[in-house]
């Protein structure tokens, strides 16, 4: 047994901030509880993700970044993004072609609880974001909130993706000798997939109680070095990447000090969640449990219906995740009947759009190229539907569900986005979609406030000079 697989450690974080704003610039624009920075994202950064770049962190570390915080920090902080890229660059120079940066879902869903063909999208744009961002294909995939279910599995296997990650809960048989694997998950086609375990409670002392842990070398010495002789071949330590530094101010030290130095000095190698996996390919099989996530929530309730817990209820997510399904469903009818007018599948150029974009073509380029008989008319349509597609995968970004205030931040900027996505498709057909979203956010309301849904429509429209309710 080589030094490697006796005393193999990786710390994993994963980066991500909740989109808001106006959907369709981008723009965050003043958020006055971030002060004295101008919105949240400046202000994480500058107390997380600028620290943890300028320490040489990421060189030591697998992460995963969301793609709207990768992309805000491209545009507007573009030497943390840098430093970032570069780390993962580092790593692939050292370890061709292991790098240090797996990606993640496009738009940072659920993927569980999403439709088939949204599942495929999201992995899709999601593996060309990274590419864009990294400039090399991904071999980890991060699932947000580490949900999982067997059709995700295929569907990431499906596009070569070589492993993901998961908390020990969400496994049924893991071997209490095996430490994080990697483990080989079978899939019903016949293929076949990798997954890291993380260690739940050493993630979860540093997840939540950083501050209070004596610094990186007292637990190192007490903790993690003790560790080795339990945990197996591989110690996976994974959790929110905002933990150091944001979520425990000046934390970004315990980071520094943890992979720089602390854990070599009990006897740890540090390796990234790439190179692990092509040194150790996975001999044992595990079974996942189906619909789960790192949670404690059975069946995804969280996300999904909502609940009546402790004296609070959230089960206004549920009426929410209709309203927003049947707008989904309206502009599909809207784009496919475009689309029937010429032999494409409109799922799969869907799927195209964005990588081909990420490569460099212009929407008119790549229209004319998929569907090169299609008319003038229905070319800058379609323009305009593939932009209102790319709106609905944005009302299920996981922040929408994971706020637990109806008229929180996230749950308004979904309605924001639904009814912007209506409004574009609605002006550029002619076709009354009007109908059905006024009335299902009538319905989502909560006994806690006296905003409903049909409110945050109404705010929406009037904030980003909507037309949907003008017909």
């Amino acid at each position: 047994m080589s030094k490697i697989e006796r005393t193999a450690l990786c710390v994993y974080g994963h980066f991500s901030q909740p989109p808001r704003g106006n959907p369709l610039t981008g723009e965050i624009g003043i958020e006055q509880e971030a002060s004295p920075q101008a919105n949240w994202n400046e202000r994480i950064n500058q107390t997380s993700y600028w620290p943890n770049a300028e320490a040489g962190n990421f060189e030591y570390i697998s992460y995963s970044f969301s793609e709207g915080l990768m992309k805000w920090l491209e545009q507007d902080a573009p030497e943390t993004y840098a430093r970032i890229v570069d780390a993962d660059k580092v790593s692939v120079t050292r370890h061709s072609p292991a790098g240090n940066a797996l990606a993640t879902a496009h738009n940072h869903v659920i993927l569980p609880l999403s439709r088939k063909r949204d599942k495929r999208t999201q992995i899709i744009w999601g593996i060309a974001a990274f590419q864009r961002h990294f400039g090399r294909k991904p071999i980890g995939f991060w699932l947000p909130e580490m949900a999982v279910d067997t059709e995700t599995l295929q569907f990431l296997a499906d596009a070569g993706i070589g492993y993901t990650l998961l908390s020990a809960k969400q496994v049924i048989n893991l071997p209490p000798d095996g430490g994080a694997g990697p483990y080989r998950i079978e899939l019903p086609d016949g293929k076949s997939i990798a997954a890291f375990v993380r260690d739940d409670p050493l993630s979860a002392e540093l997840s939540f109680k950083v501050h209070s842990l004596g610094g990186a070398g007292h637990w190192s010495h007490n903790i993690l070095g003790p560790a080795r002789k339990s945990h197996g071949p591989l110690l996976l330590l994974a959790t929110a990447g905002e933990t150091f530094g944001h979520h425990f101010a000046g934390e970004d030290q315990f980071l520094y000090w943890l992979v720089h130095h602390e854990a070599k000095n009990v006897g740890y190698e540090l390796v990234s969640l790439d190179q692990y996996f092509l040194a150790h390919p996975p001999t044992r099989t595990i079974q996942i449990v189906e619909r789960s996530s790192w949670g404690d929530q059975p069946g995804l309730t969280q996300w999904f219906t909502g609940a009546v817990e402790s004296g609070k209820d959230t089960t206004w997510k549920g009426a929410l995740r209709r309203a927003l399904d049947n707008a989904a469903s309206d502009l599909d009818r809207v784009y496919e009947d475009l689309l029937s007018h010429y032999n494409i599948d409109p799922w799969a150029l869907r799927d195209g759009y964005l990588p081909a974009i990420f490569s460099g073509d212009t929407p008119d380029d790549y229209i004319a190229e998929r569907i090169p008989t299609i008319t003038e008319q229905h070319r800058q349509q379609l323009k305009v539907l593939l932009q209102a597609q790319r709106l609905t995968q944005r009302m299920y970004n996981s922040y929408t569900f994971t706020d637990n205030q109806i008229d929180g931040r996230q749950p308004r900027y979904a309605i924001a986005c639904a009814a912007t996505a209506l409004s574009l498709a609605q002006e550029v057909t002619g076709r009354d979609l009007n109908d059905r979203l006024p009335v299902d956010l009538a319905v989502v309301s909560s006994p806690t406030s006296s905003v409903t849904g049909a409110d945050m429509l109404r705010d929406s429209l009037r904030e980003f000079n909507l037309t949907l309710l003008a017909r």
